[in-house]
């Protein structure tokens, strides 16, 4: 792991974890508690070690002239590019800030884009939220760095605010469908729902095994999302669910509680029992789970624009790319134009 050389630090030097970044910066790195989980430090070192071991992390560090506030973004070489230090298990991106008032935030990001600018061309984020201003605040500080920037919308994010509403009445606003579906598959159905808040060896042999008896592709790493497993234990954060047949699992869920946010991971159910829709009625063990007991404000259901997600969110909320060119390398021009032109033919017909 890399630190990108920042003008406002006396010293610089290479780290090559995320352990050594914090035991050079001490605590002031760790996330506070209920931080989101892709905000903290934790998460970009689950990545870095179970999806990016082979490749070299980039991370543009910046600091305040009192030597105080600090900003990390993570970043990782695609090619002859920097992406995100982000992937498909990602529900969002975004810089770290450390003790950074608002009004500082978009200085510091500028530092870093002018650091980053003398060693590549091109550098791609995503997926970033802007309900905040945030993403626009990162494009900004790239465009007052001197890169072309591009940023158009790729995909939603799905998300159910509760607004003080308790499962009751959460569920009486469903979609009919939705309803009728539960009541008329929970009727004398064979299922029984259980919810773990810490996972074992067998447990997650049995998720492991419903997964498998999925539709699902291969998980592409499961050993990523077995550290996020044991993370939530280590915390009591994790909700694994399993819906039962005569003792099997047939439907599994991981959720996550991170502060007052329910964040759903997965889910697969046995192929062989769609008629019976196990997955649909452990969804409804789940959410009355996380309302009435974890009393949680929000839940995520990350990314991805499947159909199912619209029944049981009520927001969904543009993930934005931002792609980032440097006008001083001719190689950079035509796809900055491609980016500038396909970016624009989005924002006409979204209209």
């Amino acid at each position: 792991m890399c630190m990108v050389p920042n003008r406002q630090l006396r010293s610089q030097r290479k780290y090559e974890s995320i352990e050594l970044l914090r035991a050079a910066f001490g605590a002031r790195f760790d996330a506070a508690p209920g931080t989101c989980l892709f905000d903290r430090l934790e998460w970009f070192d689950m990545l870095a070690r179970h999806c990016f071991a082979d490749t070299r992390l980039v991370i543009g560090h910046a600091v305040d002239g009192a030597g105080v506030g600090s900003v990390l973004l993570p970043l990782v070489e695609s090619g002859n590019h920097l992406e995100a230090l982000a992937n498909w298990y990602s529900f969002s991106f975004a810089p770290l800030f450390f003790n950074v008032v608002p009004e500082q935030r978009e200085e510091l990001l500028t530092d870093i884009a002018r650091q980053v600018r003398a060693s590549h061309g091109h550098i791609r984020l995503y997926p970033l939220l802007d309900g905040d201003g945030s993403a626009s605040r990162v494009a900004r500080a790239f465009h007052n760095a001197g890169w072309m920037v591009s940023m158009r919308v790729v995909g939603h994010n799905h998300l159910l605010r509760l607004r003080g509403r308790n499962f009751a009445a959460y569920w009486a606003e469903r979609p009919g469908i939705l309803r009728n579906r539960v009541k008329r598959k929970g009727r004398g159905h064979a299922f029984t729902f259980h919810i773990h808040d810490c996972c074992d060896a067998a447990l997650w042999q049995d998720y492991c095994a419903v997964y498998a008896a999925s539709w699902k592709p291969d998980e592409p790493s499961p050993a990523l999302l077995r550290a996020l497993v044991e993370d939530a234990s280590a915390r009591g954060e994790l909700r694994l669910g399993f819906a039962m047949k005569d003792g099997i699992p047939v439907a599994t869920q991981l959720w996550t509680i991170e502060g007052y946010t329910a964040l759903i991971h997965k889910l697969a159910h046995d192929k062989s029992q769609d008629a019976d829709s196990p997955g649909t009625l452990l969804s409804h063990h789940m959410f009355a789970h996380a309302i009435d007991r974890d009393h949680v404000t929000t839940i995520d259901y990350g990314t991805g624009d499947n159909d199912y997600k619209r029944e049981w969110m009520e927001e969904e909320r543009p993930m934005w790319r931002i792609d980032c060119y440097d006008p001083r390398r001719v190689a950079q021009w035509p796809p900055a134009a491609k980016a500038m032109i396909s970016g624009l033919v989005a924002r006409i017909k979204g209209r």
